[in-house]
């Protein structure tokens, strides 16, 4: 082996074809650098290859998250879009239970509406750092500000809702009692026939008529005014024959007189518009008709005030 770079090194060439050797001479330090050319040159191609392969690996995973990201972006927008229409839907609604409220007498509780903000509030602080930590653990440290606003713009949507419906189905209670309240005062009319004597002093007579009559064939139907409960079905006194008496609530009792049959018995709940007794001639009467009185609180009032009336202006 030589020892000096300078020193040559000879190569032979022995063709098999029997062609003339050949042989050429190259100092070793010229073969040294030529090797270590080829060397590093392999070293480099195979470093280029891998890098290569890196880079388009990391260009189809840019593209794949450019993809994904404009989808995502595209799916904000659209739960932004909903979620703005869901909050002018909750405002409507707002406006619409309030001025229910208003029409039917119903006050908003504030305890309830403190403790629904006082809810929203807890809600959304406890979505934002549940948002905080749920898309850490998905994206890392960097999370997009745009999904913790979509999600708690939809937490606030869900806490409204909540609240909307317990509003509205409190106001759906109240609405119903108010509605059977109303179906009692009594506000119909006793019977289909002609008025001929209206409450008030009679000069013709010189009396006070505490109640209207309505004339009618005998026999014809006699109606109860209002929902309510019999609770006298018999002869009152000396000059109303058989009559039949309603309770109503709120301090309504209604007095059908002059009958000539019952529908119904004392203790029996009947509906307004149903059929409780029938025209006839008992007690003091002319003719066949139904003396009708109203009674609030004990105290008689004239039936055409009611008859008639808007039960909330009662």
């Amino acid at each position: 082996m030589p020892k000096r770079l300078n020193d040559e090194i000879t190569f032979m060439i022995v063709p098999h074809s029997g062609h003339t050797p050949f042989s050429f001479k190259i100092r070793w330090g010229v073969l040294v650098f030529f090797l270590s050319v080829l060397f590093f040159g392999a070293l480099f191609v195979i470093w280029t290859f891998f890098f290569a392969l890196s880079v388009n690996s990391k260009l189809s995973d840019y593209q794949i998250l450019k993809s994904q990201n404009a989808r995502q972006s595209e799916e904000i927008r659209q739960l932004k879009v909903e979620s703005e229409a869901l909050k002018k839907d909750i405002k409507r609604l707002s406006d619409e239970e309030s001025e229910l409220r208003k029409n039917l007498g119903i006050s908003e509780p504030s305890d309830q509406n403190s403790k629904a903000k006082s809810d929203q509030s807890s809600s959304i602080e406890g979505t934002k750092q549940n948002s905080m930590d749920e898309l850490s653990l998905l994206f890392g440290s960097s999370v997009d500000p745009r999904f913790i606003n979509i999600k708690n713009d939809l937490s606030m949507v869900r806490t409204q809702l909540s609240y909307r419906e317990r509003s509205f189905n409190q106001i759906a209670q109240l609405a119903k009692r108010k509605i059977n309240e109303y179906a009692s005062f009594p506000t119909g009319f006793p019977a289909d026939g002609v008025i001929t004597s209206y409450f008030g002093y009679r000069p013709a007579f010189g009396d006070f008529h505490p109640g209207i009559d309505v004339a009618a064939s005998y026999g014809s139907p006699i109606y109860a005014t209002g929902d309510g409960v019999v609770v006298f079905a018999g002869w009152y006194l000396s000059g109303y024959g058989l009559t039949v008496i309603i309770d109503h609530g709120n301090g309504y009792e209604t007095l059908y007189a002059h009958d000539s049959a019952f529908a119904v018995k004392v203790g029996q709940r009947v509906k307004k518009d149903q059929v409780i007794a029938y025209i006839g001639l008992t007690g003091f009467t002319t003719g066949p008709h139904v003396h009708y009185e109203v009674h609030h609180y004990g105290r008689v009032i004239n039936p055409m005030s009611v008859i008639g009336a808007n039960p909330a202006e009662l």
